[in-house]
């Protein structure tokens, strides 16, 4: 199986490092804690974490959901995360989260939460208004 880019990312977070990009550096933090192995499949991927560390999105594990989301400033950013390995429907552009804030006075429940996220994945959705 080839390992996504996001795969990478989530397993550099598991595995407590940071990865940043700086200019066309790649910069592992904390750098020490970087077994080899890891360190090489780091470099195997370098460009494609590069480019994906560039765009403007946060990778989040949520425990109310038990999986990872996606939230980006923009649609624009949404091709490459899908590109990357990231599904459809656990992202989350700027605009839905605006939107999800207006419509909903009250902060949402964890069942709120997930019913809107399961709605989301089911039909491959988006929020809108």
């Amino acid at each position: 199986m080839t390992l996504t880019t996001i795969a990478l990312l989530q397993e550099a977070a598991e595995r407590g490092l940071k990865l940043e990009a700086h200019a066309d550096d790649l910069h592992v933090i904390p750098g020490d804690r970087v077994p080899t192995e890891f360190a090489e499949v780091l470099k195997a991927h370098k460009s494609a974490l590069l480019a994906l560390l560039k765009l403007p999105f946060v990778m989040v594990f949520s425990q109310i959901l038990e999986e990872t989301v996606f939230f980006c400033q923009d649609e624009a950013t949404k091709p490459a995360l899908i590109e990357a390995g990231a599904e459809e429907w656990s992202i989350y552009t700027g605009a839905e989260l605006q939107t999800l804030c207006e419509q909903n006075r009250a902060p949402l429940s964890p069942t709120e939460l997930r019913k809107v996220h399961e709605i989301k994945r089911t039909f491959i959705g988006r929020i809108t208004k």
